[in-house]
């Protein structure tokens, strides 16, 4: 696409955009540098890169490259065989550092779900150089000074050198008090230490002169005991810089070696950054992430924009357009007076157009759709060509010549005032015939004209439709609503008699108006104003849609509640009728354990009469809490007798009282009675109630069984026979439940117990007790159903 076009469009800007989101000085200059691809699926592949961006930010807003630095020209001077300097390898480090801490920062938030592939594959392009970081660390500090633990060569030198100073000051420093000084201070010159004497008295001073005052009455003499102290501490400063070089040669050379993977991670860095940087762009301007149409599809090629918004203009003034094309049109002629959006429309839909295919999301709603074009062409403006002497009608026709050169089936032609700067006339035919060839061509395209003639033409051609941009004849300024089906109306004599123009002016003008053109804008203006009643019906009609939606929630969200309600009654039933259960469980154990044979033999029958309701009533309780209850409804007048259905617990009874306020029924329940609201019975009729299946008759039991076992200070050997033996005998007394006593100790004898229970085939569970009932000293069994 053609460097022009993009600037026309103001594509630079958008890029210039996406780079100040950037964080990474690499990823700035590629964004400074995108640009469309006529590739779909390069183009979906770019837009995949940028939505796993945009969903990542959305998880971890804080996920960037932040600390990483533009080394490729230093990594580029190490591979040649350069030194570089600390500052430099410390960009180094901090860049190796960024880059581990990026791979995995995106590794922790990936893990194994792969649901950001692209990105994942950038991240695998990541080169973890821990060994050159902690060499360069090792030898530099944060100040950039190469440290004494560098090498050993340079810490020994440093020793020596900070000895050989102080040797040398301390010397030095004894000349102060000479009477030949002329100040007593120490300074250098030449990088050796010297003292100032006074010209008259240089013979009292033994000493090589290096400099002297400006006067000339001052010597700066190196004393003669001083000259070699002078020549040591210098030749330490020399051995030092030789170290200081060789040890960033060696570092240098470390980085030279990895320059390749250096190179690499720099790029996929600058791809991550690039991609967060179209994502924070996109969240910016609020857009989202538009469907590429499949020209291969039925539909073919087509343009589907919702609400779309022109990204460089202020959001606040911005006017979002609708626009379909290349579904049942292919070229729309947009109509209307100056300075009432047909540009801005036409920019819009270029500079969109552009975005998607270069990877970035376009502000407008879901559901925009665009297709990938093969080349854009855009002849916006009437600047004249002074370079080539061209007039503003001959600037016009050379771009839409050049472009009538190159346009295909698959391109996006955007025209802007066709025909104008010429002869009315003429300029409208040209117009037609231009149209017509970009249909012929079967390309998609926008125009916009003045031109009465084309409104006709645009409504009687086969692939042409019309378009207009609204504007308020009351307020005399545009409202820049973009309005496809209807043609635009100059409104030239109308605005001029709102200026002030003299009524006799407006009517001489009138009259010289073709009445044909008189009664087809007569026309249009009783299409816009059918239009606007359709438009303020359709939206009455979708405010009374959200409102039955919001009634039709709120009924939702009250019989959420009524069914909360009741499922809360239906559980505290099941506890209620759960206690009464285990209060009768704890009286037939108390009964089982009477002290005396002849006794227990005596209430034998009535608690076994009285385990096998209570079994029953087990098991019914167990299957209401399982099933989940009907729906309540209406109940038929229950009296004193009937049988009932009770909703919440999934059970039926007979009615034998009633609560002193009436709102609640007692109901009988087998050997249990119940108290329940009214509205959560129902009456059952004339259907009786189910009889109690006969219990098959088993053998009695061996002995009398206790229902606790004691098995404390018993020896683990030798328990699973006596554990085996006594569920045996429990089952054959049809005991729902034992408990086994066996303490807790060492916890081998309870190991043993569980072990036999837990395999045993007339066991259904077991359980350790609460602490007050035992704790893990004792096992509760529970027996299968005789």
């Amino acid at each position: 696409m053609a460097t022009d076009i993009l600037t026309t469009l103001e594509f630079d800007r958008i890029q210039a955009a996406v780079a100040h989101q950037c964080q990474f000085a690499v990823a700035a200059e590629h964004a400074l540098e995108l640009g469309p691809s006529s590739d779909s699926s390069t183009v979906r592949y770019l837009l995949r890169v940028t939505d796993e961006a945009y969903r990542l930010l959305e998880e971890q807003p804080g996920f960037g490259v932040g600390g990483c630095r533009d080394i490729r020209a230093q990594v580029e001077r190490a591979e040649i065989g350069g030194v570089l300097q600390p500052d430099e390898l410390l960009d180094v480090a901090a860049t190796i550092a960024a880059s581990r801490s990026v791979r995995r920062s995106f590794r922790r938030v990936e893990e194994s779900d792969q649901r950001f592939p692209e990105l994942d594959e950038f991240v695998g392009f990541i080169v973890e150089l821990p060994g050159i970081e902690e060499s360069i660390r090792r030898c530099i500090s944060d100040k950039g000074e190469v440290l004494d633990s560098a090498s050993d060569a340079l810490r020994t030198i440093r020793q020596q050198l900070r000895t050989a100073h102080s040797r040398l000051l301390e010397r030095i420093n004894r000349y102060l008090q000479h009477a030949a000084i002329q100040d007593p201070l120490v300074t250098q010159r030449d990088g050796r230490y010297v003292v100032p004497v006074r010209a008259d008295r240089r013979g009292q001073l033994r000493g090589v002169v290096h400099d002297t005052s400006a006067s000339g009455q001052t010597l700066y003499v190196e004393p003669m005991d001083v000259v070699e102290l002078n020549n040591r501490w210098r030749e330490l400063q020399v051995a030092e810089r030789h170290e200081i070089e060789r040890i960033l040669t060696a570092l240098s050379v470390q980085v030279g070696s990895a320059a390749s993977e250096l190179n690499r991670t720099l790029e996929a860095l600058a791809a991550i950054d690039l991609a967060l940087a179209k994502a924070r762009y996109a969240s910016s301007t609020r857009s989202t992430r538009p469907t590429i149409s499949d020209e291969q599809s039925p539909e073919g090629r087509r343009v589907i924009l919702r609400r779309a918004r022109h990204p460089l203009l202020e959001p606040a003034t911005v006017v979002p357009i609708d626009l379909e094309l290349g579904t049942s049109f292919r070229v729309l002629v947009v109509t209307g007076p100056n300075t009432g959006g047909k540009t801005v429309a036409l920019k819009t839909l270029g500079l969109l157009s552009v975005m998607a295919q270069s990877g970035l999301f376009v502000p407008a709603d879901d559901g925009c759709e665009l297709p990938v074009f093969d080349g854009i062409f855009a002849d916006i403006g009437d600047e004249q060509s002074i370079e080539q002497s061209l007039s503003t009608f001959s600037s016009h026709m050379v771009r839409v010549i050049a472009m009538l050169r190159s346009v295909t089936s698959d391109s996006l032609v955007l025209l802007d005032e066709m025909g104008a700067g010429t002869d009315p006339d003429e300029g409208a035919a040209l117009a037609r015939s231009i149209i017509v060839e970009l249909l012929e061509v079967g390309c998609l395209a926008v125009t916009t004209t003045h031109y009465s003639e084309l409104k006709a033409f645009a409504y009687s051609t086969p692939g042409a439709e019309n378009g207009s941009v609204e504007f308020d004849i009351k307020t005399l300024s545009p409202t820049y609503r973009l309005i496809v089906g209807i043609p635009g109306q100059s409104n030239a004599l109308a605005i001029a008699r709102r200026l002030g123009m003299p009524d006799r002016v407006i009517d001489r003008a009138r009259a010289l108006v073709d009445p044909d053109v008189e009664r087809a804008d007569e026309l249009l203006a009783e299409i816009r104003e059918r239009r606007t009643q359709a438009e303020m019906a359709r939206r009455e009609a979708e405010q009374h849609r959200l409102a039955a939606e919001a009634l039709r929630r709120d009924a939702e969200h009250d019989r959420a509640e009524a069914e909360i309600e009741r499922e809360s009654a239906r559980r505290d039933a099941l506890a209620a009728v759960e206690s009464e259960l285990a209060e009768a469980r704890q009286a037939i154990r108390r009964i089982r354990e009477t002290p005396t044979r002849v006794a227990a033999e005596q209430v034998r029958p009535t608690t076994e009469a009285a385990r096998r309701d209570l079994e029953q009533a087990t098991q019914t309780v167990k299957k209401t809490a399982r099933s989940r209850p009907p729906r309540v409804t209406k109940t038929a007048p229950i009296a004193v007798g009937d049988q009932v259905e009770l909703v919440a617990l999934g059970g039926d009874g007979e009615v034998i009282g009633f609560s002193p306020d009436g709102d609640e029924v007692d109901v009988q329940m087998g050997p249990f009675k119940v108290r329940q609201p009214l509205s959560s019975i129902r009456k059952i009729g004339g259907r009786a109630k189910p009889e109690r299946r006969a219990t098959p008759a088993m053998p009695p039991p061996r002995r009398e069984v206790n229902v606790e076992l004691h098995l404390r200070g018993q020896r683990a050997a030798g328990v699973d026979k006596l554990v085996d033996e006594y569920l045996h005998d429990a089952y054959l007394s049809r005991l729902p439940f034992v408990r086994i006593v066996h303490g807790k100790g060492t916890g081998a004898l309870r190991e043993v117990v569980q072990d036999v229970v837990r395999r045993h085939p007339l066991v259904e569970k077991y359980e350790t007790p609460p602490h007050y009932e035992g704790g893990e000293g004792v096992t509760v069994v529970y027996l299968r159903e005789s």
